[in-house]
């Protein structure tokens, strides 16, 4: 499965991708506000890539769509995004996207990108009622993002995440299928 935007491809992740998700999960800087570890070699990380092959082959009540991320312009790999299903009552309704960026790629609205285009995916292809994102309260640039593709703040979880002996608020921002197509009206 691939995904295009203006500047980008979406390519769920194949057996010899294992070198690109390890670059981004095991880099420091990226991992700095994730709700996951920073990996420390590749056997740790081996396992999550297998449940990602695994996952990428079921056809049915698929718990996950998660892809490598492309320039368009010179198809250099620049990040990794995914789409993590909620189930109620067996129906997928609702998702939370996510995405981390190389540092080459930061500040450059690559993230505000891959987040329009995950945001697509979910309420053109997969028909789910609401998305949601959230991130570290300390990660101002991803808060940003989801402000920019049309999320409302939803809340702030005290204290949900604890990582490197500390503990941070957790902010949830979300967008209902309706509002994101009301501010899409050239996509419905």
């Amino acid at each position: 499965m691939q995904f295009k935007s203006p500047r980008l491809i979406l390519k769920e992740f194949q057996e010899n991708d294992f070198h690109l998700l390890y670059s981004v999960m095991s880099d420091e800087n990226i991992m700095k506000y994730a709700f996951l570890c920073q990996v420390s070699c590749e056997e740790e990380l081996k396992p999550y890539f297998e449940e990602i092959l695994k996952n990428n082959s079921t056809v049915d009540s698929r718990k996950a769509y998660e892809f490598a991320v492309y320039s368009s312009q010179d198809l250099n790999f620049i990040g990794v995004a995914d789409i993590i299903m909620n189930y109620q009552n067996s129906i997928a309704t609702s998702a939370e996207i996510g995405y981390f960026l190389l540092a080459p790629f930061w500040g450059k609205g690559f993230a505000t990108e891959i987040a329009n285009t995950l945001l697509e995916i979910c309420f053109l292809n997969l028909k789910l009622h609401r998305v949601v994102a959230s991130c570290n309260v300390r990660n101002k640039q991803s808060e940003k993002v989801m402000k920019k593709i049309g999320m409302i703040k939803e809340g702030e979880f005290r204290e949900a995440r604890y990582k490197n002996g500390q503990w941070d608020n957790e902010l949830r921002y979300g967008i209902l299928a309706k509002e994101w197509r009301k501010n899409n009206i050239f996509m419905s």
